[in-house]
């Protein structure tokens, strides 16, 4: 079978190597910046709130930071739960 395969097919497979190569750095580059977005809006938000609310209703500032805790945590754990098991198997 390797006998069969032709220099011109040889280079088409390298070339299309090379571009889904060059795709795939475009992405993860491109996923950096999404992800940095994500946290500044996050960031934003927390800081909008605390000036917004911490001066007049501080308990209410205070549940929404228990609150957001409370799902950073589980997701926190689902994340390392999932990582166990892929370890294990």
């Amino acid at each position: 079978m390797v006998d069969k395969v032709q220099p011109s097919q040889l280079t088409q497979i390298l070339e299309n190597a090379a571009m889904n190569d060059k795709d795939l750095a475009r992405r993860q580059a491109s996923d950096r910046w999404f992800r940095l977005v994500y946290v500044l809006l996050g960031v934003g938000f927390l800081v909008f709130l605390s000036l917004l609310l911490l001066p007049e209703q501080s308990d209410l500032f205070l549940k929404i930071l228990q609150g957001l805790g409370l799902f950073l945590a589980g997701a926190a754990g689902g994340y390392g739960l999932k990582s166990y098991q892929s370890r294990r198997n």
